[in-house]
């Protein structure tokens, strides 16, 4: 039964940097998990309620009530147990040892002689163990005590595991769970990434004598105590019986379970090759087949997506569909979010136009601890547009092609936001990821993360029941409390990052701007584009005033978002008039304002030198009804925004004062940005932890709230602090050296009191 590899200690499979890495890895595991919620206490009668197992718990319970009585006193001792090298002389990992074999040992004579009186079937299901202290499991390099896969085979890598179990020394349970669930939410996400059928990531967690099973489900994680499993010495025994006889009662029970019944929607660990999609049933029925005639669906290859250990979860893969090339596309999100499949309804029932064919959708799962398991079947959309623009980068020399190129885009993915729109449909994270170009066609893709504006028609809520079981009744104000936490932070709009609570398609538009910079700027610098001022993300509102400080240069805006050439005046012109759609009103530049502005008067003027006609007359519409509806002037949003125009007519604003020039240089996972002007004299680099974008989305994640209360007066200290660094050096000031014991200030006050001798 035990399947146990030899190639190492584990010392040898990980160097002591890559152990700290690892460690601080698992610290933010626990910090994200705790950020959820504590996790919760749950006894192992109402877990199996909760699993839909407490019927079959109850008969299995019943007809086993005294079976394991005789295997509980013939178990060996934990002391009479000799642990096995490649413990380096720690005493701590010496006692795990012992403790695993002594479990090992109980696992062999439960599946070589099962006891007496055992239903036989289970005994057939039991999950084959293998060790895997001495080698990381492929593709990963976590290194579990034990892993359990189906019969007949061990585990060869990740993707054969079923369930995972981790030993420790005795201690205290608190204390074991305080120094050990990072490791325990590292082993469940590994399995979350490379097993897209799990509906939860069941770990036995065995410290000491005591077993417990710690349940990962989407957003929490239940703590449910097995009891004791081991005795230490012989006086353990007495009294010790008949605890030890339900807790391997209980343990038997979980590892003969189905795989469809404990852990997994379907009988399969990982995305079958072939499949028979029942779409007509509810919820739908994904069926593993092995032959492709007998299928109407089949797997081709996933699609990277980051998953993470809590919240919404999403899962592509390339597939064929009926004879389609399509892309299938699961999703892991709370009952009470709207389903991206109603929105393709919606959106359908309005010919938006440039939005991708829906072939199938609907639930796969209807109900698991509040999250529903969506599955959306779509027409595949080509490249990304960041791909698509490198590729015409081969004839660079024609500038005229790249410019017709990125005014195709820009129109083509203006108009469907604006459709949409119109439509009641606000899609809320645009990003480069998230427009994609086939065939001299723009698609705007994963509406996953939209919204609706207004209440759905009655028959489109009718069908939102019936097929994804979603009250659609208070869905405006639910998706709407989500507005500043939606979207990937790289492409938001400065009002985003600046947590304002409302949100129209001009953020949409704002965040298309941010995509074009980037997709121009990894012509000009490769793959090195998040280098440039403009991507570098340190928080969010740091990284909003940054742009604010970057638009209101008219000359440098495109350098620092890392734009070096821009090809010709055509393209110039597209990029100038989307910046001066969005950041200004008349002349004057309102970046500072954007915290409080939100219903901006749209220059159509402006506008139509990147949109196209059907695109404008919706704005225009659009427009027309949100004034006539009130008569509110924008300085009423914004009671300064008069004053602050009438200062910026006498000098410039401090938010258009002169940058210095920026270089970035990486370091791992450090970002170092260095500030120097033309004379070489730099200021003081800041050096902070990179961040990347949320996750699909990052709408269940939780952003800063507290926000700075002035921001232009902010924007202008660090204009002032970047300018006085560049006047500094012009000057030929410099600042004392520490070895001069200088610290630059002259004290001219005489000390108060009197001298302390010697």
């Amino acid at each position: 039964m035990e399947n146990t590899p030899d190639r190492g200690a584990r010392f040898d499979e990980y160097s002591l940097r890559e152990e700290l890495e690892r460690a601080e890895y698992r610290r933010k595991l626990v910090e994200e998990l705790h950020r959820r919620g504590v996790g919760e206490k749950m006894q192992f009668p109402t877990l199996m309620g909760m699993l839909g197992l407490d019927k079959k718990y109850h008969t299995y319970k019943s007809n086993t009530s005294s079976v394991f009585d005789q295997l509980a006193m013939d178990i060996p001792t934990v002391s009479s147990v000799v642990a096995v090298g490649g413990c380096r002389g720690r005493r701590a990992e010496f006692l795990e040892k012992r403790y695993i074999e002594g479990l090992k040992r109980v696992l062999d004579m439960l599946s070589k002689s099962p006891p007496h009186g055992l239903p036989q079937a289970h005994s057939k299901n039991l999950y084959m163990y293998t060790d895997c202290q001495n080698e990381p499991l492929e593709p990963t390099k976590v290194m579990p005590d034990l892993v359990f896969s189906p019969r007949p085979k061990f585990a060869s890598d990740m993707y054969d595991v079923h369930i995972i179990l981790e030993g420790k020394q005795a201690m205290a349970r608190a204390s074991a769970y305080n120094n050990h669930l990072g490791q325990l939410a590292d082993y469940a996400l590994e399995l979350k990434k490379l097993q897209p059928m799990r509906k939860f990531v069941p770990i036995l967690f065995l410290f000491g004598r005591q077993l417990d099973l710690v349940t990962f489900v989407h957003d929490r994680y239940y703590r449910t105590e097995i009891g004791t499993i081991l005795y230490v010495n012989e006086d353990d025994r007495d009294g010790f019986e008949d605890i030890v006889s339900n807790s391997l009662r209980d343990l038997w029970f979980i590892l003969t379970l189905p795989v469809h019944e404990f852990g997994h929607f379907v009988d399969n660990l990982v995305m079958p090759k072939y499949a028979q999609l029942d779409v007509a049933a509810r919820p739908a029925l994904l069926v593993p087949m092995d032959v492709k005639r007998r299928s109407n669906f089949e797997v081709h290859r996933r699609i990277d997506r980051k998953v993470y250990i809590t919240g919404r979860r999403t899962y592509l893969f390339h597939a064929s569909y009926e004879g389609n090339n399509a892309i299938f596309k699961m999703t892991w999100l709370p009952k009470s979010r709207l389903p991206e499949g109603a929105v393709h309804r919606v959106l359908g029932d309005a010919s938006v136009p440039n939005t991708p064919t829906v072939y199938a959708s609907g639930v796969l799962v209807d109900d698991f601890c509040g999250y529903r398991l969506e599955y959306l079947v779509m027409e595949h959309c080509g490249t990304p547009i960041v791909d698509y623009l490198q590729a015409i980068r081969s004839d660079w020399d024609s500038a005229a092609d790249v410019a017709d190129a990125v005014t195709m885009c820009v129109q083509s993915v203006a108009q469907a936001l604006v459709a949409a729109f119109r439509s009641n449909v606000l899609h809320r994270d645009i990003s480069a990821g998230n427009i994609a170009v086939k065939g001299g066609r723009v698609y705007v893709i994963d509406w996953g993360c939209a919204k609706l504006t207004e209440k759905p028609s009655d028959e489109q809520a009718a069908d939102m029941v019936s097929r994804w079981g979603f009250d659609s009744s208070n869905v405006v104000q639910k998706e709407s409390e989500k507005d500043p936490f939606t979207g990937t932070p790289l492409y938001m709009s400065i009002q985003m990052l600046f947590n304002v609570r409302r949100r129209g398609v001009v953020n949409d538009i704002e965040s298309l701007f941010y995509v074009v910079m980037d997709s121009l700027s990894e012509h000009a610098r490769g793959k090195d584009s998040k280098g440039a001022l403009g991507f570098v993300l340190h928080s969010e509102p740091s990284l909003a005033m940054m742009r604010i400080g970057i638009l209101g240069d008219d000359q440098r805006y495109l350098e620092n978002f890392g734009v070096k050439s821009i090809g010709s005046a055509a393209l110039r012109d597209i990029v100038d008039s989307m910046r001066k759609f969005l950041f200004f009103e008349g002349e004057a530049y309102i970046g500072g304002q954007l915290q409080n502005i939100y219903d901006r008067k749209m220059d159509l003027g402006v506008a139509k030198r990147f949109m196209n006609s059907e695109t404008l007359s919706l704005l225009d519409a659009f427009q027309q009804t949100t004034h006539s509806s009130s008569s509110t002037p924008i300085e009423a949003a914004a009671p300064n925004l008069r004053t602050m125009v009438a200062r910026s007519q006498r000098s410039p604003p401090a938010w258009q004062l002169p940058l210095p020039a920026v270089t970035a240089s990486f370091e791992g996972d450090f970002e170092q940005v260095n500030l120097s002007d033309s004379s070489g004299k730099s200021a003081k680099p800041s050096r902070k932890r990179r961040k990347g974008p949320l996750a699909n989305g990052g709408d269940d994640n939780d952003r800063p709230a507290v926000l700075p209360a002035n921001p232009p007066k902010l924007v202008a200290r660090i204009a002032g602090k970047l300018n006085r660094s560049t006047s500094a050096g012009r000057a030929g000031a410099s600042k004392p050296s520490a070895a001069s014991g200088s610290t630059g200030k002259e004290n001219t006050k005489k000390p108060k009191g009197k001298k302390l001798r010697k």
